[in-house]
């Protein structure tokens, strides 16, 4: 039997669970993690498609994350002392078009803008003021990825102080497509723009997804390496953490299935698992898990107030459709071979199709064109052998398919095959003959594969502007990350600033720390 008395309990073994586990333990706390599958990660966790091919199953995309001291100044020892690696590609993303041309967005400004210029001049020219637009209004647009976001009120009001400020505020009420229609004349420019956008599962024509073009201004940066992925798949990024986690005392539970919290006075005092087992919180629960799970187990003791609001949150515009290919043999495009060098490689219908196509999302209809692919065995010799490949082929896909989302088990294989088939019209050597192994999941799959992925929602909640900033995921409460049981948190995904790997829980566990008197800045000096 496990169980027992904690300072904090900690609901979830992603990697925001473990990040919060880690930072509650350096303070010098006694400190558990409650994850309920066998194995630790979260939507962050990678295997192998056969032996000796490894993918990354959700998560592939670490640039978030890659902007943060975690990152940058090995805040946790994570390198120098666990071991961890990472793999940098000079490019982030690219768009390959229809008629197999390409648009290719490198660390090098005067790269990218010889790349636009094949499309049209006039934006290679523009471009370059929109990376000094977007670069100054980075401040703004990070508000909460780092720290705790401050109360909307007041986070409006600084921002009508200055002009960086007003303008941001304008943007938050425009979508991403209005921004590229003001600033492009080139359907490819424009689509490449908010085709990366739309890897936060919002339809580019949402209102506030233009706040999410900002996050594209470091691609320049000088101190940017490059787009990360991690070395020998995600796998080796939780082993990090974990091992961090259990050098810094902590005590980690896996199969530890928390279907119970049970409240006192308007606190809560403990959570037990479906094995029976009974973890005791003396200051505070955090959890990282899906919040509508927590309100569920809350029952009656949930505040109404908060219940409300918990009950109003949205989905994503759009699920995810994953797979994972092991090939024995390299892709070939038939834009040409400058788009491996590239980690997100992302096919884009022409304009059109491809604003026709997010509406159609809503309606239950798939459409396979628009895949993004990463091939990252190509600059990382540990993920498969020479000359062989591991390929991922991810799409966008509705929850409810054809109006049902019961419909996923009867069609699920027939448009993974769709997407497949898509795939191999991209390149010019691949067959069903090079596949020596395949996994997939469907959004109804990602369900059953990380039960925080309600409705295949990868990010949990949706990243809308109304659940956003402060009133994510608690409206007017978000800055205190706690709602009126004030020894029940909420970070991660549930949090902002999202789903993603962006090791959200970092901004949020600033703020426990200080409500139990710590000062965070005393804690990453140990």
């Amino acid at each position: 039997m496990a169980g027992g008395k904690y300072d904090f309990v900690v609901l979830g073994g992603g990697h925001n669970g473990l990040l919060t586990t880690i930072y509650l333990a350096k303070a010098g706390f006694k400190v558990c993690c409650l994850e309920a599958l066998d194995e630790f990660g979260g939507g962050t966790r990678s295997g192998e498609v056969i032996p000796g091919y490894v993918a990354d199953m959700g998560g592939m995309v670490h640039n978030m994350i890659s902007k943060t001291p975690i990152v940058r100044e090995d805040e946790l020892g994570l390198f120098s002392k666990y071991g961890f690696e990472y793999c940098y590609l000079d490019s982030l993303f690219c768009s390959i078009f229809p008629d197999n041309t390409n648009l290719v967005m490198t660390k090098d400004i005067d790269e990218s803008c010889n790349n636009i210029a094949k499309f049209s001049e006039k934006d290679a020219v523009t471009y370059r003021k929109f990376h000094d637009y977007m670069v100054n209004m980075l401040n703004v647009a990070g508000i909460g990825s780092q720290s705790p976001p401050p109360a909307y009120g007041a986070m409006m009001n600084v921002m009508s102080m200055s002009p960086e400020g007003r303008e941001f505020q304008r943007v938050l009420n425009s979508s991403s497509q209005q921004i590229v229609e003001e600033w492009f004349e080139s359907e490819q420019v424009r689509v490449t723009f908010t085709r990366w956008c739309t890897e936060m599962m919002i339809d580019p024509r949402a209102i506030g997804t233009a706040s999410l073009l900002y996050f594209t201004a470091g691609l320049h940066d000088p101190d940017n390496p490059g787009a990360p992925f991690p070395k020998g798949g995600c796998i080796n990024f939780v082993n990090a953490l974990v091992a961090c986690a259990e050098d810094n005392g902590a005590d980690l539970f896996l199969n530890a299935w928390v279907d119970d919290i049970t409240v006192e006075g308007g606190e809560v005092k403990s959570v037990r698992t479906k094995n029976g087992d009974e973890f005791f919180a003396e200051n505070a629960v955090v959890s990282t898990i899906h919040i509508a799970d927590v309100f569920e187990m809350l029952g009656d003791d949930a505040p109404a107030d908060d219940s409300h609001y918990v009950k109003l949150l949205k989905h994503c515009d759009f699920a995810a459709l994953n797979q994972a290919f092991a090939l024995d043999t390299i892709p070939e495009f038939k834009t040409g071979p400058e788009v491996l060098n590239t980690f997100c490689i992302e096919a884009a219908p022409w304009e059109p199709e491809y604003l026709e196509t997010f509406s159609t999302y809503t309606l239950g209809k798939f459409n396979p064109k628009l895949p993004l692919i990463t091939i990252p065995s190509l600059h990382d010799p540990t993920r498969c052998p020479e000359g062989h490949s591991v390929v991922n082929v991810y799409s966008y896909a509705p929850w409810n398919l054809y109006g049902d989302w019961r419909n996923w088990e009867k069609h699920g294989d027939e448009l993974k095959k769709q997407v497949w088939d898509f795939f191999k019209s991209m390149t010019t050597n691949i067959t069903d003959d090079n596949v020596l192994g395949k996994w997939g999941l469907t959004p109804l799959e990602y369900q059953e594969w990380d039960p925080a992925f309600h409705e295949g929602d990868i990010g949990q909640i949706g990243m809308q502007p109304s659940q956003m900033y402060d009133m994510r995921p608690i409206v007017g409460k978000g800055h205190e990350y706690h709602g009126d049981i004030e020894n029940l948190y909420f970070l991660g995904s549930s949090s902002h600033p999202g789903g993603g790997i962006a090791a959200g829980a970092r901004a949020g566990v600033q703020k426990v720390l200080e409500d139990y008197g710590v000062d965070f800045r005393d804690v990453i000096r140990k």
